[in-house]
């Protein structure tokens, strides 16, 4: 397997730090708290004494704090760190996160960037929706006290298998082997690690090994479709032999059972591609705070909160029960950005137009007048290039009068073309449509 190497180069960038900096001191409460106050004062100093400690491979977690919350109706024990750690801890895991995220499998979530609950029940509705007749029937799982019950070395020969850079390794060793047993729930590292070591001992063996075509994993809670129930049984002895490996054990609740039933999943319940409902104790828990607080603002921060929740489910009068306000989609609204300078304002990244050269587009439209760098008079035109929206600027007396000429027509936009170059005068090259 290729182990990466040179992290820590990646890791004490000046951007990565500061970064990572503002990250851990988001929020007026935490920038006026004592901590909060000294890290902003001394930034300069900080950063640069983090930098020499994660350069050297001497940065230790050592001081912390525990505390007792209450998270999905457990009781859990978290470790807090100082600020100053936690920005090292940061800078460290948004590096190694990103390195991490490219071994994992795409029907894994939780703690990994642009990969949250909803992304997954997405993919789990657009399965369902494709297949139903290959996701009749789920398997649901989860793992017994899955943080408190991980072995510290399984997770540090994952590390290993990852990365090469010896530094790198021992700092993260200090991460997982800083609570006698198990890894530390409140510390930034043990999400991405936690991801590793169930990728490592089960997601890519159901993948790679046994074909599942239709395996859903949010951290230790995970959920398998299929055509029939004896082929979820053989599936549920194998993620049984996978898990037993680095001795972690399934719930007893764990059952088979038809998806008519509805999956109890994320949040939701989900019945079929195009029916799925709100978890009752989440409907429950948000009818309490309506009903105890006060607050406008409080009460305002809440029902946008549910809607967050709602809007992805068939939830409409349920809402409108509960908060006395109809959920309306923003489409519905029919509403636009209208800039006070009055031009338009076109989706996509801007392009050099030399990288259009003699491929096909569609050219969608074009707006004159536009201030850059290069001059206070130029068109930007927008453009579909493979599907995706682009941009480029021009200042192309040629195409500028024949995009105009375009407008005028009464079905001239969009249309297909494709951009070359043509030489004229002393070895000068100008770009037209063709």
């Amino acid at each position: 397997m290729y182990r990466v190497g040179y992290v820590i180069e990646e890791i004490i960038k000046e951007s990565n730090m500061d970064t990572s900096f503002r990250q851990v001191l988001r929020g007026t409460d935490r920038k006026h708290s004592h901590q909060g106050s000294y890290l902003l004062a001394h930034k300069p100093e900080v950063l640069a004494e983090l930098t020499a400690q994660i350069a050297a491979g001497t940065f230790r977690v050592k001081d912390y704090r525990e505390r007792e919350i209450m998270e999905g109706g457990k009781l859990r024990r978290i470790q807090i760190l100082t600020m100053k750690d936690r920005i090292a801890v940061h800078a460290i895991m948004a590096v190694v996160d990103r390195h991490l995220r490219k071994r994992f499998i795409r029907t894994t979530s939780a703690s990994i960037k642009e990969r949250g609950m909803h992304d997954l029940l997405a993919y789990i509705r657009r399965d369902m929706k494709e297949d139903p007749e290959g996701t009749q029937y789920c398997y649901k799982f989860d793992i017994r006290k899955f943080y408190e019950s991980v072995k510290q070395d399984f997770v540090m020969y994952c590390v290993n298998r990852v990365f090469k850079d010896k530094k790198l390794i021992a700092m993260l060793d200090n991460f997982v082997r800083l609570m006698p047993e198990g890894i530390s729930i409140g510390l930034r590292s043990s999400q991405g690690l936690g991801n590793l070591l169930l990728s490592v001992y089960l997601d890519h063996y159901l993948k790679d090994k046994y074909a599942v075509r239709y395996f859903y994993r949010y951290c230790d809670d995970g959920v398998v479709l299929a055509k029939t129930k004896a082929e979820l049984w053989k599936i549920r002895d194998a993620i049984h032999y996978y898990t037993e490996r680095p001795a972690l054990v399934i719930k007893e609740n764990e059952r088979v059972f038809p998806v008519g039933e509805g999956i109890d999943y994320l949040g939701y319940v989900t019945y079929d591609a195009d029916y799925v409902r709100l978890r009752k104790r989440i409907k429950q828990k948000f009818a309490r705070k309506m009903h105890e607080v006060k607050s406008r603002k409080r009460r305002r921060e809440l029902i946008a909160s549910f809607y967050g929740m709602a809007k992805h489910a068939n939830c409409n009068m349920l809402f409108k029960k509960l908060t006395g306000k109809d959920m309306r989609s923003f489409k519905d609204l029919n509403v636009a950005y209208k800039p006070e300078d009055g031009k338009k304002r076109f989706p996509g990244v801007v392009v050099s137009i030399r990288e259009l050269v003699n491929l096909p587009i569609i050219v969608k439209d074009f707006e004159m007048g536009i201030k850059t760098e290069q001059g206070e008079d130029r068109c930007i035109v927008a453009i579909e290039l493979n599907g995706e929206p682009k941009k480029f600027f021009t200042n192309s007396e040629e195409m500028k009068n024949i995009l105009s000429q375009v407008r005028e027509m009464p079905d001239g936009f969009p249309f297909e073309t494709t951009v070359k170059t043509e030489t004229f005068g002393k070895g000068k090259t100008k770009y037209v449509f063709s």
